[in-house]
Order: C-alpha cells, then structure tokens, then sequence
C-alpha cells in the first residue's frame, strides 16, 4: 500500500471516529435522558463502532509495512543488477555467459517490480505504461552489446554513460516510495553539525 493509498484511508477512519463523535454528541443532546433508548441502543454500538475501523486500521498498518518491506528488497536486487550491468562494460572481451548472467539479473528485477508495482493507468483491458522504463533501457543498452567479437570498448564507455545516466534517473524516482529522511548523525567532512 503506497503512503497516498495509506493516507487515505486513514483520513477515512478518521472521519469515521468523527462522525461517531457526532453522532453520539447529537443523541445525547436530542435525548438527553439517561433511559432514552436511542442513545442506549448508540451506546451499545460503540464497541463495534470502534472495532471495526480499528481493524482496517490495523490491516491498512500491516499492508503498508509489507509495501515497505518489498520496495526496500526490491531496491537491493536493482542495485546489484545495474551494478552488474555497469561492471559488464568494463569487460574487454566478455563471455557469453558474462552477457546472459547481466540480461538475466536485470530481467528478473524488471519482472520484479512488476509484481510490487502495477503499471500506470493500468485497469482492466488496458495494460498502462511500465512505471520505471530506465530499468528496461538499461537491459536495452547492456542487449545491444553483445558480446565476444561483437562487443567494443568504445561502445561499451558510450553504454556505461548511457547506464549511469539512466541509474541516476531511476533512482531518484525509486527513491522517493522509500519514504527516507535524513541521519540524525552523519559523518561527513563537508557537514558541520
């Protein structure tokens, strides 16, 4: 569950205690007698009133971390794969099973993410657009390589930049559903604290 999704529904429970508040103020005003049986009958509601969005609450808190938790794996196995993506074009006459082993780990995290994530305007009928298309430029790229006779230094320095480049992109993008903050303590020779 992306935070906006995780926001909403807790702005929806929210609203629902609220409007339970209300209610039971209004009732109390409009029967204000001990024994009035509408507000007895409100009275004996409450618990589930109250349980009811406790648990979606609940549901919503355990969908969130399990959103959390998938993006951060996530986030490891794309890191390794463009690393292994950028190492391949410092080879100077890689092997075939060098090529099929860089193809296959960025594969596999293009798959991946189609699992946590679901295409933008994805709906039924419609398959949308992939939602981090740097991921499958980069497989693209490391494709167009090849490998043995057919792989160049020179191409691949123009890949690696075009690699690079793109990694940048795509993780500035990924970055943002982490939800990081900055340390409260850092070790850095430019930061004076």
């Amino acid at each position: 569950m992306n935070q906006r999704v995780f926001i909403r529904n807790l702005l929806l429970v929210s609203g629902v205690y609220l409007l339970a508040v209300a209610v039971g103020i209004a009732l109390k005003v409009c029967y204000p007698d001990k024994d009035a049986p509408v507000y007895g009958a409100f009275k004996d509601l409450i618990p589930f009133i109250i349980a009811i969005p406790a648990a979606w609450l609940g549901y919503c808190f355990q969908r969130r971390q399990n959103y959390l938790k998938d993006v951060r794996d996530l986030w490891v196995k794309m890191v390794a794969a463009v690393q292994d993506a950028i190492q391949y074009t410092y080879s100077t006459t890689p092997m075939q099973s060098d090529y099929g082993k860089t193809l296959r780990s960025l594969s596999v995290v293009t798959e991946e993410l189609r699992g946590v994530f679901a295409n933008v305007g994805e709906e039924s009928g419609r398959v949308g657009l992939f939602p981090f298309e740097s991921l499958k430029a980069i497989h693209a790229t490391v494709s167009a390589l090849e490998f043995g006779e057919k792989f160049t230094v020179q191409d691949a320095a123009l890949a690696r930049k075009d690699i690079t480049e793109r990694w940048k992109k795509l993780r500035m993008h990924y970055l943002t559903e982490l939800e990081r903050k900055e340390p409260g303590h850092v070790d850095s020779p430019y930061i004076s604290i």
